[in-house]
């Protein structure tokens, strides 16, 4: 019979299981470091913690009693139910409302829990988000019916890798391969038909365009070593997306040229014009696209009256400022007043503001200018890539630039 742990075991243990918990449900290294830091304050032990996206190390005690632990985190989904629910659970903690070996059950307890939401409805979630993607870049009917159509096979498909290690990491490869391919047997059935906007589209769930800019926002606040780690893993998923998209643009090539396209498919223009879908479209976007990331993301359900608002106030905040500044500094304004709305929601109700950012910034992320400079360097055109690396750069910065102000402005209550 094993004896119970002690107390200071407890703490040692509490004090890696929840950086363990808010690395693997998408906490940024500066707010981890930050909770972290208040959490063994309060209980009284001396530690320091050091984040990056695969581990965390946990430094406890002081002088010969000094322990290191290094905690392998595997990075997945953003999961923001069970970091708000680890939050509860931290903030319960510093009120002395529960001991630590209750909040260290509570902890595991969480982990352990199932997803909220069924497999078919995560993966009509990817194509409702393509779908509305389709109309965010300008497409037509038969632009959204097709990303729909295919989102809807990328879902399923990364649902299936998902379950199989060695097929997983060929998922955004695969995935992009796929949407290529697709798209290009696509436009010889389809009149009217504009690939570039089907491909992005149908992939935007898969394009990284939030790891690119927590890893600007972790350099931005002194994180080097977790930014410059996430950074080149957001650059590796674009490549392979973009390799995968280039072969399957290859694979298509006979039927895209059957078609009348001479022109690779990410560039090619629809011989058949075709009208924009009318203005009601993009309000039932703006609706629907929140919705299916709350579902991505993990929310509750409850959560979209906030998440809803959020990006609609993104979204639109971005398209004023464009149209007074400039697309960069357009992205500084929907994303200063995401932060500022986040944060008054955080205050009100004392719960994370990444329930509300994180989906309120979707709409505002660089991810589809990004692929499309990788694309451009696949295509040999050098200089278009860099040119869109750059423009992607800039907005990252601007979208940070904005949130930092928004803290300066409304501080949230609490860490995450």
């Amino acid at each position: 019979m094993s004896a119970s742990p002690s107390a200071p075991e407890i703490l040692d243990q509490l004090l890696t299981e929840l950086p363990r918990a808010l690395s693997t449900y998408g906490t940024p290294a500066h707010r981890l470091e930050e909770a972290m830091g208040v959490c063994a304050e309060k209980l009284g032990v001396p530690a320091d913690f050091f984040s990056m996206p695969t581990a965390v190390l946990c430094s406890i005690g002081a002088g010969e009693a000094l322990r290191t632990h290094i905690v392998r985190v595997q990075p997945g989904q953003v999961d923001l139910e069970k970091l708000d629910r680890v939050d509860a659970v931290l903030g319960r903690l510093l009120r002395q409302q529960i001991s630590p070996g209750e909040a260290l059950a509570t902890v595991r307890a969480i982990e352990r829990a199932p997803a909220r939401y069924p497999a078919a409805l995560v993966v009509a979630c990817f194509g409702a988000v393509a779908a509305g993607a389709a109309q965010f870049f300008g497409g037509a009917w038969v632009d959204a019916l097709a990303a729909l159509a295919i989102g809807l096979i990328v879902g399923l498909f990364g649902l299936f890798a998902a379950r199989r290690r060695q097929l997983s990491r060929l998922t955004e490869f695969a995935s992009g391969l796929v949407a290529a391919g697709l798209a290009g047997g696509l436009v010889s059935l389809l009149p009217g038909l504009t690939p570039g906007i089907v491909i992005i589209a149908s992939l935007i769930v898969l394009i990284p365009g939030l790891t690119l800019t927590v890893a600007v926002n972790e350099l931005a606040t002194r994180n080097l070593v977790s930014g410059t780690a996430r950074l080149m893993g957001a650059l590796m998923i674009l490549l392979s997306i973009g390799f995968g998209v280039g072969l399957g643009q290859a694979v298509a090539a006979p039927l895209a040229r059957s078609a009348g396209l001479s022109t690779p498919l990410l560039a090619a223009v629809p011989a058949v014009p075709v009208a924009p879908m009318p203005a009601w479209t993009q309000f039932a976007a703006i609706l629907l696209v929140p919705c299916a990331l709350a579902v991505l993301f993990r929310a509750r359900p409850r959560d979209m009256l906030v998440i809803v608002p959020a990006a609609a106030i993104g979204y639109y905040g971005a398209r004023s400022g464009a149209a007074w500044l400039g697309p960069e500094l357009g992205a500084w304004v929907g994303a200063l007043a995401v932060g500022v709305f986040a944060n008054g929601v955080a205050r009100l109700n004392r719960r994370p503001t990444a329930i509300t950012l994180v989906p309120g910034i979707m709409l505002l992320v660089p991810g589809a200018i990004g692929f499309r400079s990788i694309s451009s360097f696949l295509a040999q055109d050098a200089l278009a890539g860099v040119q869109t690396a750059f423009t992607v750069a800039i907005i990252a910065t601007a979208i940070v630039t904005g949130l930092l102000l928004a803290n300066v402005l409304v501080r949230p209550r609490q860490s995450l």
